[in-house]
């Protein structure tokens, strides 16, 4: 219990160094790559008429390597069908057509800028997907958590981006699109897509509503420029990444990022994102009276939400996740009568409590995410907000129970993992969407609810808490479930061995409980059924198992990971079979297999952690075992070896002295 508040205790500090080591991540790939020769430059040296396609291959291929090279000297036709090459990545991405300009138009300046332009976002976005996976938990059910609520956070923000930018073109088909989406989100669940969200249509309304019908358009136009430089001056403008169109003579509704409901006036989306944006929150953004949507994610913006976002009547996303905000969250944020459906202030240094009150007053909340924060205080009565889906508070320092659900309720993605949160599982009844419950590293207690479970879960995660009993038998008949982790608990009895017989299970992981038992001698029936099997990382160290190593675990397709240490298996490992093609992670530590390695482990060209020790394992060392390439950790000790192979070793095979093994009590043999 110490180390988990130590833990938490240090979040703010945690967060604001590991947001220093990402927002430089992206460089820092940029000038590793920057240092090899490429198949760019090589591509670059052929004749014009001949390397077109191979540099453009090449500049996609590497774009952190590309964006350092110059285009002075590469034609205008190249580089306008770089461009082209551009818009359609960034088109197949969802982004929109047409995101770097009319190549046709563009003269050989323009070009160059624009293909650096797309290289520089192809390589941050490259950059942070790599970045993503060290800045998870080391547990893939952690990773799919903040996988999954990122994914439809984007998916949320983008149909309404995507609605917004249909408005000017045809309001009497986005009137028809609003009915029907009113009718859709009537029904419950919706017309569902990806991860979940029925798809959102952008509100018209009148200019004249939200300013005043005494306001002309002049005086509107020149409130929202107004407000938009000032946006522009107080967040280091002149060094965004994009800033196409700012600043000049052009109809703001042109520059980058902004969205207007008519050619000329009412801004309803300003999106920013990722852009290096510097400086405070800009106050300026509640005099644009028509917004519907911002989007200032993954920027170095400070200082406070302005309680005023909340006057903004029509705004029904506020996206800031990934900044460096502080202070509390303002009860102003959340009016009453809030149209607000989604709310990301994930990633930031918030702390104080969720206004509990005013949180009743977001009828229309669908998503809401303030994980990775500071915040202290309970969870708001959830039961208030019957059209929320998604509530994700996970690494802050909360207190209380979890909430009941009732049938009323719309919840599908909640996660309160790493807080301080106490009392019983609720029940999570099968009548309900549910998604992905996560609770992990928390204080919870009791045992897990026995009854029947939604047939739509696919995330179960309660591992590191207090918890203690048997495993209920409702997991066998999820036919989606794909992450579960009981680990870190108090759990007793059998392995729910039907489960992990289950086609869509990818991570299962029941570590450090009181197990007892066998592993199920068959993982699938059948050659069709184990190609089928998604298996992938399997931990069930520091129980109480007996019996063997089963051969239908080693040779399933996907396995990357499987840690069986500390328990009380025995019997010789696996001869043959091994799939090794994914196998990252082997750790049998501690327990009393005997006879030979198979030789086919030696086969793992990905394995990087390999933990043979503390069993009983004879016959002739495999050298071949013992210098796979890849291996970053390697324990053998505490086995019967047989050293002769190393010692008659030819010169060529001898072992790097980097990488050498001396064996316990072997000296004199090598």
């Amino acid at each position: 219990m110490g180390a988990r508040q130590t833990r938490v205790s240090s979040t703010s500090t945690d967060i604001a160094r590991r947001r220093r080591r990402r927002r430089r991540r992206p460089w820092a790939s940029s000038v590793l790559a920057f240092a090899s020769a490429s198949a760019f430059a090589r591509a670059r040296a052929a004749p014009a008429s001949a390397r077109l396609t191979p540099f453009l291959d090449a500049m996609f291929a590497s774009p952190c390597e590309a964006y350092a090279k110059s285009f002075e000297r590469e034609s205008v036709e190249a580089l306008r069908v770089g461009v082209t090459r551009a818009n359609e990545r960034a088109e197949a991405r969802g982004e929109g057509a047409g995101r770097y300009g009319d190549a046709s138009a563009l003269a050989h300046r323009a070009c160059v800028e624009r293909v650096r332009q797309a290289l520089h976002d192809e390589c941050q976005r490259n950059a942070r997907a790599m970045s993503d996976s060290h800045e998870r938990s080391s547990t893939k059910a952690e990773a799919y958590v903040r996988g999954a609520v990122r994914r439809s956070a984007d998916e949320e923000a983008t149909a309404g981006k995507a609605s917004a930018a249909r408005m000017a073109s045809n309001e009497e088909d986005v009137a028809h699109e609003a009915k029907e989406g009113e009718r859709s989100d009537g029904r419950r669940g919706g017309d569902r897509q990806g991860w979940g969200w029925s798809r959102d249509v952008a509100r018209f309304r009148e200019v004249g509503e939200a300013f005043g019908e005494a306001s002309s358009r002049e005086s509107i136009r020149a409130k929202e420029e107004r407000a938009l430089t000032d946006i522009y001056r107080r967040t280091n403008g002149a060094n965004w990444r994009r800033r196409d169109g700012w600043m000049t003579k052009a109809s703001y509704c042109t520059w980058f990022g902004v969205t207007c409901q008519e050619a000329l006036v009412g801004v309803i989306y300003v999106d920013l994102s990722d852009n290096n944006l510097k400086g405070d929150m800009p106050q300026a953004i509640d005099e644009l009276r028509m917004l519907q949507g911002i989007d200032f994610s993954h920027n170095a913006l400070e200082g406070r939400l302005s309680p005023m976002i909340g006057e903004l009547t029509g705004l029904r996303y506020l996206l800031v996740r990934s900044n460096e905000l502080y202070s509390n969250i303002p009860a102003g944020v959340f009016r009453k009568d809030s149209p607000l459906v989604h709310l990301d202030l994930s990633d930031n240094m918030l702390s104080g409590t969720i206004p509990k009150e005013e949180f009743a007053n977001l009828q229309n909340l669908r998503m809401f995410n303030i994980s990775m924060n500071s915040l202290t205080g309970g969870i708001p009565d959830l039961s208030k907000l019957p059209m929320l889906e998604v509530f994700s508070a996970s690494t802050n320092s909360l207190r209380g129970k979890i909430p009941e659900f009732d049938l009323n309720s719309n919840m599908r993605f909640f996660d309160v993992s790493k807080n301080y949160m106490h009392g019983t599982i609720p029940p999570l009844l099968a009548r309900m969407p549910w998604v992905l419950f996560d609770v992990a590293s928390n204080s919870l207690t009791g045992e897990l609810p026995p009854i029947e479970l939604p047939k739509t879960l696919r995330v179960f995660s309660v591992g590191n808490n207090n918890l203690n009993g048997t495993i209920p038998q409702a997991f066998a008949r999820l036919p989606n479930i794909e992450h579960l982790d009981f680990s870190s608990n108090k759990f007793t009895g059998l392995l729910p061995t039907t489960v992990l017989r289950k086609h869509t299970l990818r991570y299962f992981n029941a570590s450090r409980n009181a197990f007892e038992g066998e592993l199920p001698r068959s993982f699938y029936q059948g050659e069709n059924e184990r190609t089928m099997m998604k298996l992938a990382d399997f931990d069930v160290s520091h129980n109480l198992l007996t019996g063997e190593l089963p051969q239908s675990l080693v040779e399933l397709e996907n396995i990357r990971v499987i840690n069986v240490a500390h328990n009380k298996l025995a019997g010789e490992l696996p001869p043959e079979r091994w799939a090794t093609r994914h196998l990252v992670r082997l750790d049998i530590k501690a327990n009393a297999f005997t006879g030979r390695i198979p030789a086919s482990i030696a086969e793992a060209r990905k394995l990087e952690y390999l933990d043979l020790s503390q069993n009983m394992l004879t016959s002739r060392i495999d050298l071949a075992v013992l210098t796979i390439p890849s291996l970053t950790h390697l324990d053998v000790a505490g086995n019967a070896f047989d050293w002769t192979s190393v010692a008659e070793a030819s010169p060529q095979r001898r072992l790097d002295p980097s990488r050498a093994i001396t064996p316990p009590n072997a000296r004199d043999e090598l």
